[in-house]
């Protein structure tokens, strides 16, 4: 009887000790790496955070794993790996995306389709076009004609449409010969094509242009803002970008108007927007008072609280007071993203805090921004991944 518990426990740890391995390996981050001396070859493979590798250097291109699942490229053709260095399925693709939502869009030859993590086709290969997902739905064009499937690969508004916008919530736009209507995710038309073009419905609003001009229609295809603007945008934070007698203003729902007296005008971003006067960016609010002077050369929009702007050949950062907060002292200065900020100066690029404190070097020929936790940079002429501490997964 003890021999048989000691038996059973041991049998328990030893199952107990293997799932935590395995766990320890699936929730561990793996990061595209490779090797200097192997620069002439290009080859890739992953590394985990103590540049250990931990996948093979065998890859001509990789991209970071994404839900337990990489796109890697290997002799021309894209495949798709897991963290145990095992192709999903045996298709070698032409063209393949990254996953989104456990989906990813892949084609081979002419015929596109979808597949999920586990590497299983959620439609056959039979498509000319699949675009990618949007709201539940994405377009696919089948002999010249777009329809939709659904995340399960099931065609659920059959290809009939000349062309189509991705699907909103409730509606998309689509075309029938030269003219807009919307249908609803049934595929019913409830608004009938008879505009020159269209946007999709917005925060309940819809672009649409009738004749020459635009003007905006609710879900029922009543007309909310008549057609006066000779260009508009879609509705951002209840404000829309229009123009009118050759200048560029704003309009709320209720089609009250900022002046069109601007010469260009960029939608509202956190509570404020970029516009220009005749030689120089400034901020409004949504009253039309000006918040920051026009005083700046370029401007970017408000992103995580700063804006950036550019003097001469110089940008820096401005608070929503207009207070300048971070010098101007770069030559390129992309916004803020989760807390980092690309920049350029003396000709390289690195990347600083909304502090202005230089956060990752500032060497490398050019950075891209971060995506899953890596970056994908360039340094010394070679492409190598960062991670935000600064570690690059190459070793020299």
């Amino acid at each position: 009887m003890n021999k048989y518990k000691k038996s059973r426990n041991r049998l328990i740890c030893m199952v107990f000790l293997l799932t935590g391995i395995f766990f320890q390996s699936w929730g561990q981050t793996y990061y595209p790496y490779r090797k200097h001396e192997y620069s002439f070859s290009r080859k890739w493979g992953y590394a985990d955070s103590l540049k250990r590798l931990v996948i093979s250097l065998q890859y001509d291109e990789v991209n970071p794993f994404i839900n337990g699942v990489a796109r890697v490229k290997i002799n021309g053709k894209y495949r798709f790996i897991n963290k145990k260095q095992e192709y999903i399925n045996q298709i070698e693709y032409d063209y393949a995306t990254n996953f989104s939502d456990s989906l990813a869009i892949v084609r081979r030859g002419s015929g596109w389709g979808v597949i999920n993590t586990q590497g299983k086709p959620m439609t056959p290969l039979m498509y000319d076009r699949v675009y990618p997902y949007k709201n539940g739905y994405a377009a696919v064009v089948y002999n010249r004609r777009y329809g939709f499937i659904n995340r399960q690969g099931k065609l659920v508004i059959k290809p009939a449409y000349d062309y189509v916008h991705p699907f909103g919530k409730e509606y998309t736009g689509i075309r029938i010969r030269e003219y807009w209507g919307f249908i609803n995710r049934k595929g019913e038309i409830v608004i009938p094509t008879k505009y020159k073009d269209v946007s999709n419905f917005r925060e309940g609003l819809a672009l649409v242009k009738y004749e020459n001009r635009y003007g905006y229609i609710n879900t029922k295809g009543q007309l909310m803002i008549n057609y006066q603007f000779e260009a508009a945008v879609s509705f951002q934070e209840g404000m829309a970008r229009i123009e009118k007698n050759g200048y560029s203003g704003f309009v709320d729902k209720q089609g009250w108007l900022i002046k069109p007296k601007y010469y260009a005008v960029v939608s509202f971003k956190e509570g404020l927007a970029r516009v220009k006067n005749a030689t120089s960016w400034g901020f409004i609010d949504k009253r039309g008072d000006t918040i920051v002077p026009f005083k700046y050369d370029e401007a970017t929009s408000f992103y995580e609280g700063l804006a950036g702007v550019r003097n001469g050949n110089k940008w820096g950062f401005i608070n929503k007071a207009g207070k300048i907060v971070i010098p101007q002292e770069y030559e390129r200065a992309d916004v803020p993203r989760n807390g980092l900020i690309r920049v350029k100066k003396n000709d390289k690029w690195g990347f600083i805090n909304k502090r202005g404190e230089e956060v990752i070097p500032i060497k490398y020929d050019f950075v891209n921004s971060f995506q899953y936790g890596v970056s994908r940079v360039k340094y010394n002429n070679e492409w190598i991944y960062i991670d935000k501490r600064g570690m690059e997964y190459v070793d020299y």
